[in-house]
């Protein structure tokens, strides 16, 4: 068996057999980083040496292309091939390539810069996914030619969705979002999870609870229901639009279509509308683990290990023990299946693929843990048999 998951966006591939770990191309995340790469090296004369100095040109920082802020949000399999979304300076895509990673030929399902893509599920050649603007995500049901029909809508944030295993219709996590006086998005509700019902057209509610968030729900063949649950995590409520907001709307729209026409023009044109290189000087950074914010948790990794450490658990995750995977029977009942779960998959024979942010076990129907490989930051967890 082989486990497929994304770590710090990038994808992975893991053969539980030969216990080897492989990292998968991403081949329009490669081109985009290449042609800013490639126009640094055009314009490197304008940034540096004498000449540049002399200009006022020269710049101190230059982007390393390699840590260009993209976001791969979502991974499936269909057949012999692998799809993964992708949200890159402001536009979303979903491409497919083959799963075995050395063969780097690639292909564009959709892309389009009016919505960006979330997670996805992948069941008889259609995908259920979570896509949309801004915060608002809403769930669609496209084919792999890209053609979609959208199910929902409204102010809400509906995520994670996954096919239902006997019955026409997708589970996913759902909140909904209040205002205030002023139209200002001031709190979110917490998550819950719903059901939508494809032959009815119609969405309900299957669990939830006012001090609880639910996330990342899969129902196994058998009907039973998986999800994370964790402390509700919802917004304060703002007061409204403040004189800073008034001030500072101008700079952040302008910003936000500059943006984008910097990441057209780039990809199309070869040229970067920002001067000295693509980054005008700026290096971006990754968030160190000392901060990560993890789906509303704030997470100190170091601080966890040295917990773990003391607690003698050397499997131990980066992930707070309140954050729990459950299994839901068709009679209700709940039982904890793991504490401080990063993600999961659910494998065909029963058993759950679990990821802690640090390694990946294996739980089965008995409760039984066996660990599987070391996996920073394992999420998006798909398991095949080749």
């Amino acid at each position: 068996m082989t486990i497929l998951y994304t770590s710090e966006n990038k994808i992975f591939s893991y053969d539980e057999t030969e216990k080897s770990l492989t990292e998968i191309p991403c081949g329009r995340i490669a081109k985009y980083r290449e042609t800013v790469r490639s126009i640094q090296q055009r314009k490197e004369w304008k940034t540096t040496g004498m000449g540049a100095n002399f200009m006022g040109m020269a710049t101190a920082d230059m982007i390393d292309p390699d840590e260009l802020p993209v976001q791969i949000t979502g991974l499936g399999v269909h057949g012999d091939e692998l799809l993964y979304g992708v949200n890159l300076e402001g536009v979303g895509s979903i491409y497919h390539r083959s799963s075995d990673p050395s063969d780097d030929c690639e292909g564009l399902v959709r892309a389009s810069n009016e919505f960006l893509f979330g997670s996805f599920d992948i069941k008889d050649g259609k995908l259920a996914v979570s896509m949309g603007s801004g915060r608002f995500l809403h769930i669609a049901v496209m084919d792999i030619n890209g053609h979609y029909d959208e199910y929902t809508d409204g102010d809400t944030i509906e995520e994670n969705p996954c096919w239902a295993a006997k019955k026409n219709g997708i589970y996913f996590s759902a909140a909904g979002y209040a205002r205030n006086q002023n139209g200002v998005i001031a709190a979110t509700s917490p998550r819950t999870v719903a059901y939508l019902d494809l032959d009815k057209k119609s969405m309900s509610e299957i669990v939830s609870d006012e001090n609880y968030d639910y996330l990342h729900v899969r129902q196994d063949k058998n009907g039973d229901l998986y999800y994370i649950r964790q402390p509700y995590g919802g917004e304060k409520p703002q007061s409204g639009i403040t004189f800073k907001d008034i001030v500072m709307f101008p700079y952040r729209l302008i910003k936000g279509l500059f943006g984008f026409l910097n990441f057209f023009t780039t990809i199309f044109g070869g040229e970067s509308l920002k001067s000295g290189g693509a980054s005008n000087g700026t290096k971006y950074k990754q968030r160190s683990e000392k901060d990560m914010i993890i789906e509303g948790n704030v997470i100190n990794a170091e601080k966890l290990d040295k917990i773990n450490e003391a607690n003698g658990d050397k499997h131990g995750g980066i992930m707070p023990q309140s954050r729990v995977l459950i299994r839901r029977t068709a009679d209700g009942n709940e039982e904890i299946i793991k504490k401080g779960v990063l993600d999961y998959a659910l494998d065909k024979d029963g058993s759950v693929i679990v990821s802690n942010g640090r390694h990946l076990l294996r739980i089965d129907r008995g409760g039984n843990e066996t660990h599987i490989a070391k996996a920073k930051l394992a999420v998006n967890l798909v398991t095949i048999y080749r």
